[in-house]
């Protein structure tokens, strides 16, 4: 080939890659390279083809309600399409094409559960959109189309994929702009299930951060099934340590996220009268949380402010279920050394600061609670047993907190003739503050 050949070649190329690269541009959405064509072509073969998933379609005595294979192209297609509704552009452009009427169609008439899965998981990203979610919780129908699919499905990764489309939906809503009553409670009966007696991992992770939701929104006029719930946050704190029993210091941040999750919503459903009676046999549980809170605390102190507002809302559970709790327990020892770190936060206006406040605060009511359910001898007999750092916070709370019921407390006990480390923690306790 001649140069003049090859310049021509390369020139006509040229031509034909520019006029490619425009007929591209004007198939794109927005700014992005993904098809608008492609778009439309899965959209109406997902719609032509839906009737083969039906539960109309599959009526016979051998496929009546069970689960239908789908077509592999498809499938391909409409998970390409997923990934792409990460884009704002593309999200929005699937809105203009009654995106959400299409998968309406789907969660109601699907008994295909891989097709299930990806239509929630399309929303779920569609609902990253604050306008777009604004549209989803406005559309009451669909919302309650959500929580009923819920309820019924025995598929996993389409309930992880419902899970995570509410918690999205919660982030940019309160709870009852969103959801009915009655498909409310169904939901939180189904959450409760799922902590109860879920092995997948994922999923209780996401559901214990979508129950955290619903109990820092739900009203108090609202009824809750307390006793499954609290069994429910007491398996799943179990079962996820059971993830990782071969290292049990290490737990990925998830998991840690959902131990706190999981002690928030306690915390939050505890303010509720009804529950308080419910709470029994949760030493353990507080017992797991707040070795685990102490461990991150002291391997890192720059989480030591982070973990303020935790280290409250599990002290007041711990508050709550005193009279309940085991009078053995070691939570008193472990909220002592908490505290005992959490000294660094009490100077200042910060959050943190009011958190740690409160914290010592209220490990003085529980000093004064556990004397007035358990009583004088068992009292000194447990903070004995402390060690001198949970032992000097412990007292120094109760002094800040209840000086006169600790002056009675150290005058009654030096009458019976006791003279032990925590009697000289208190004089000592007692010579400071005079000074």
């Amino acid at each position: 080939m001649s140069k003049e050949e090859a310049k021509s070649c390369v020139e006509e190329n040229i031509e034909l890659i520019q006029e490619d690269d425009e007929r591209l541009k004007g198939d794109a959405i927005g700014d992005t390279l993904y098809s608008e064509s492609f778009i439309l072509k899965t959209l109406m073969n997902l719609t032509a083809k839906l009737p083969v998933y039906s539960r109309e379609s599959n009526t016979s005595d051998n496929l009546d309600d069970e689960a239908v294979e789908l077509e592999e192209s498809l499938e391909t297609d409409l998970c390409l399409l997923w990934d792409m509704t990460a884009d704002r552009d593309v999200a929005l452009c699937l809105i203009q094409h009654d995106i959400l009427d299409i998968m309406k169609c789907v969660m109601e008439e699907s008994i295909a559960p891989r097709l299930t899965e990806i239509g929630i998981g399309i929303l779920a990203n569609l609902s990253c959109q604050n306008e777009i979610s604004a549209q989803i919780i406005l559309d009451q129908e669909l919302t309650t189309a959500i929580v009923n699919l819920m309820t019924i499905s025995d598929d996993s990764q389409t309930i992880i994929q419902i899970v995570r489309l509410l918690n999205t939906l919660l982030a940019h809503s309160q709870i009852e702009s969103c959801i009915s009553l009655p498909s409310l409670e169904a939901l939180v009966k189904s959450v409760a299930f799922i902590l109860q007696n879920s092995l997948n991992e994922e999923l209780l992770i996401g559901s214990s951060k979508l129950l955290d939701a619903i109990a820092s929104q739900i009203g108090p006029m609202f009824e809750i099934p307390f006793e499954s719930l609290l069994r429910g946050i007491v398996e799943a704190q179990k079962q996820l340590k059971n993830f990782f029993s071969c290292d049990e210091s290490n737990y990925p941040e998830t998991v840690q996220d959902s131990f706190d999750a999981l002690v928030s919503a306690l915390y939050n459903f505890s303010r509720n009268e009804e529950m308080r009676v419910e709470i029994e046999h949760v030493t353990s549980f507080l017992e797991f949380y707040f070795t685990l809170l102490l461990k991150n605390i002291r391997d890192a102190e720059e989480v030591v402010a982070d973990s303020t507002a935790s280290a409250l809302k599990a002290i007041t559970i711990f508050y709550v279920t005193i009279a309940s709790a085991s009078p053995r327990s070691n939570i008193l020892e472990l909220s002592g050394r908490i505290g005992s770190q959490l000294r660094s936060c009490l100077d200042g206006e910060s959050e943190a600061s009011k958190y740690a406040s409160d914290y010592r605060d209220l490990t003085g009511d529980c000093f004064r609670k556990q004397l007035d359910v358990f009583g004088i001898e068992h009292s000194l007999s447990l903070l004995e047993s402390l060690d001198a750092e949970a032992l000097t916070f412990v007292l120094q709370a109760a002094h800040q907190t209840v000086p006169n019921r600790l002056k009675e407390f150290a005058d009654t006990a030096r009458s019976r003739g006791s003279f032990n480390k925590v009697m000289e923690t208190y004089d000592s306790l007692a010579k400071n503050n005079a000074r």
